[in-house]
């Protein structure tokens, strides 16, 4: 959600922008590169922290698998010797 509103701040500053870079073109130039620029760098600094949250989210998820996989494992291998099986391996 927070993403999305950045994302909407952002296009509308650059909405703005190019509005004003249209209507005058005098010593308003450099507001306009200013807030353009500064629209480009909240958009950039946004998709890092989606790149980072979507990541450790990934990570997570990456260790709650394995994390269940043994559970299973060892649920498996306790179940084998509970019924002397000869190999317990799973």
């Amino acid at each position: 959600m927070n993403i999305k509103r950045t994302l909407l701040n952002t296009a509308l500053v650059l909405v703005t922008a190019g509005t004003l870079a249209a209507c005058d073109q005098s010593s308003d130039d450099n507001k306009v590169e200013d807030a353009m620029s500064n629209a480009g760098d909240a958009v950039e600094q946004t998709m890092d922290n989606a790149g980072e949250a979507l990541n450790n989210a990934g990570n997570s998820i990456e260790d709650t698998m394995t994390d269940t996989g043994n559970a299973i494992e060892d649920k498996c291998e306790e179940a084998k010797e509970g019924m002397n099986a000869k190999d317990t391996d799973c």
